[in-house]
């Protein structure tokens, strides 16, 4: 086994290079923010997915190598093929449909998901088998349903956005159960997901449509008001659940939409010192949240109990430098929830620094891709809608990686297209798929009226 070890170590070189390499060809697609070309996209579409595929191929030699059973190697050479089947089929099948403009944040997100397919698959079989699943759920609805259902994607619909928002957060009050002491989940016939996910996409929808237009209201107070009553409401529900770091995620997103739609910057410093004292407050209201700023403050001082998790996940980033340990030589599963709150964690110390970084470079360039797509918007509320989708991306990659890497306490919300999560990984691609229809339709529209807009 001597030259499968070899091949490990040498693999944590040819994995950083090729995701470089991706980093590198999907920046090049980010005008205006960036400028600058490494020639016709046609080649490096082509380029790109070829560093998927080779990534994946890598990870996926290593962990059948390193395979104890039969069974196990089985397992994962048929996981390898579906997902592997999967992304071939959807970008065939977008050049099929013309829908080439989409394509670099497919990628972008075929990769993602590929990282978490590897780490997975490294940690846990039945989370990487459950997690294809979800992602090949998930590009069925985020292909084919906005186009669909494209008219119920309105402005006008802004009560409906409204009723299915608080309905989703008041479900786990009626079948919810408490899971890592947040009462957030619901199963209904057998099948566990998180209504508060579904409420983002909702949430959104809301606002962009409360706000739309939002210049031209004869009442602009009452509009904010009935706002912040909703959110506060909303707020409310989540923190009744511990569900705190939804709650978080949620007001940050509220104060950013807010401040798009209002153009004040007076408003979101209003709301950012509420949630201030709204942090006090559940400091000295609940257990587990002393707990957890307790192990942010001093993880060593308990270091084999509230700060254990905190520790471990700051040992597997700092041990092994940029090129990590090698998959599979590393020890990810010594820390708690690894495949869910610590996963950038688990990055870092088999494939390396340098991949953990690519990784959050990829997501600020999923994140430009779709301020891009907002800025060709005609209409406030699919611009609204774009960039609150956005925000939501970004404000959950800064709360996680934040807390894995104790900069704020840790919050239970997962890393978007990275950590294990049926839900958040439908949900993230829901949203997506929404954006990539709107961006769609702006741009078929521009064609017809023989328009040119940067893309």
């Amino acid at each position: 086994m001597a030259y499968l070890e070899l091949m490990i170590l040498l693999s944590r070189f040819i994995f950083a290079g090729f995701a470089i390499l991706f980093v590198v060809l999907i920046f090049s697609f980010m005008k205006p923010f960036i400028s600058y070309s490494l020639g016709q996209p046609i080649h490096k579409y082509s380029l790109m997915f070829s560093c998927i595929l080779f990534f994946h191929l890598g990870g996926t030699a290593i962990l059948f190598g390193k395979a104890t059973s039969l069974q196990m190697r089985q397992g994962i050479i048929i996981n390898s093929i579906i997902l592997v089947v999967a992304m071939v089929f959807i970008r065939w099948l977008m050049l099929r449909l013309k829908r080439q403009d989409e394509l670099v944040i497919w990628y972008i997100i075929f990769f993602l998901v590929d990282v978490s397919y590897i780490m997975l698959e490294r940690l846990n079989h039945a989370e990487a088998t459950k997690q294809i699943t979800w992602f090949i759920l998930g590009m069925c609805v985020a292909m084919f349903l906005p186009t669909i259902c494209g008219k119920m994607l309105h402005s006008k619909f802004k009560l409906l956005y409204m009723g299915l928002t608080l309905g989703m957060i008041m479900l786990p009050f009626l079948f919810g159960e408490s899971k890592y002491g947040a009462m957030n989940w619901v199963e209904i016939a057998g099948i566990g997901f998180q209504p508060s996910e579904f409420g983002k996409v909702t949430f959104v929808l809301f606002l962009a449509a409360h706000f739309d237009e939002f210049d031209f209201k004869p009442h602009k107070l009452s509009v904010i008001f009935q706002s912040v009553l909703f959110v506060g409401s909303i707020l409310m529900m989540l923190v009744l659940q511990r569900d705190l770091g939804g709650a978080l995620l949620y007001g940050l997103t509220f104060l950013i939409m807010l401040y798009i739609g209002t153009t004040s910057a007076f408003l979101p410093l209003i709301g950012i010192a509420g949630g201030g004292v709204a942090a006090c407050l559940a400091y000295l209201c609940f257990g587990h949240v002393r707990i957890r700023v307790e192990a942010w403050l001093d993880p060593w001082a308990d270091i084999s109990n509230t700060g254990y998790q905190v520790v471990q996940g700051l040992f597997a980033i700092g041990t092994w430098g940029w090129f990590g340990s090698g998959l599979t030589r590393g020890i990810p599963n010594k820390i708690p929830i690894v495949t869910t709150d610590y996963i950038f964690a688990a990055v870092c110390e088999e494939l390396g620094n340098i991949v953990g970084i690519v990784v959050l470079l990829v997501i600020l360039g999923l994140i430009l891709q779709g301020l891009k797509g907002a800025l060709i918007q005609l209409g406030d509320f699919t611009k609204f809608v774009c960039i609150g989708f956005v925000v939501i991306i970004g404000l959950q990659t800064l709360i996680i990686v934040g807390g894995v890497l104790k900069l704020i306490p840790l919050t239970g919300i997962t890393l978007p297209f990275v950590s294990y999560g049926g839900t958040s990984l439908f949900v993230c691609l829901a949203m997506m798929g929404i954006l990539t229809y709107f961006v769609r339709k702006t741009l078929k529209f521009a064609r017809k009226e023989g328009k040119e807009i940067e893309e």
